[in-house]
């Protein structure tokens, strides 16, 4: 069978696009941080450091109402010396409040976590990138709440009472809506521990 040079053509730029297709899929982490940097707002993190779900360290003052549990570290389980969850956050694609099966380890987490922590109430907060009317964000991330609160419940038969749901829509970005990086990481659903 002979080749045409339009079908040789054809073949060679097929090869090249896939060629360069590849290593954009792949998973990247050039600081070594734990985040890829399709979703790492601070690439050059220093080695060692511990950083919040989108690369960078956390700036905010630690006290006793905002100290955070690593959910990698069980010595940093207890419920009383912990506000805010930070290695457990569940993201979404664009325009969708259901749970997609990649973050059910994140939810996992927050399972050992209230295993642990049989007392401890939980306060799920949604949020939305900037992309939409706020009415429909902020309907957009109540729904997301709910939809990990229902998991919660109804696949770990966790008590619904341990739960408060919370839409924020687009009013607390976590990183830059004008990248499509950025916006990725705004969907989320996260996890404030009610301290009691």
């Amino acid at each position: 069978m002979k080749i045409s040079v339009k079908q040789w053509i054809e073949l060679t730029c097929l090869a090249l696009s896939l060629s360069l297709m590849l290593p954009a899929y792949a998973w990247q982490d050039t600081d070594q941080d734990g985040v890829p940097d399709i979703k790492d707002a601070c690439p050059n993190t220093p080695a060692n450091t511990s950083v919040m779900a989108n690369g960078c360290v956390d700036e905010v003052e630690v006290t006793s109402d905002n100290i955070q549990c690593n959910l990698n570290d069980p010595s940093t389980y207890s419920a009383s010396d912990c506000h805010h969850i930070e290695t457990a956050i569940v993201y979404f694609e664009f325009a969708i409040a259901e749970v997609d099966l990649s973050q059910w380890k994140a939810l996992a987490l927050v399972k050992s976590f209230l295993e642990a922590n049989t007392e401890t109430k939980l306060t799920l907060v949604g949020h939305t990138d900037i992309v939409g009317t706020p009415e429909f964000n902020y309907q957009l991330s109540l729904q997301r709440a709910q939809n990990v609160k229902r998991i919660l419940v109804e696949d770990y038969g966790f008590n619904p009472n341990r739960f408060t749901v919370v839409g924020k829509g687009i009013s607390e970005p976590v990183a830059d809506n004008r990248s499509s990086e950025g916006r990725g990481l705004n969907r989320r659903v996260q996890f404030i521990v009610n301290n009691i």
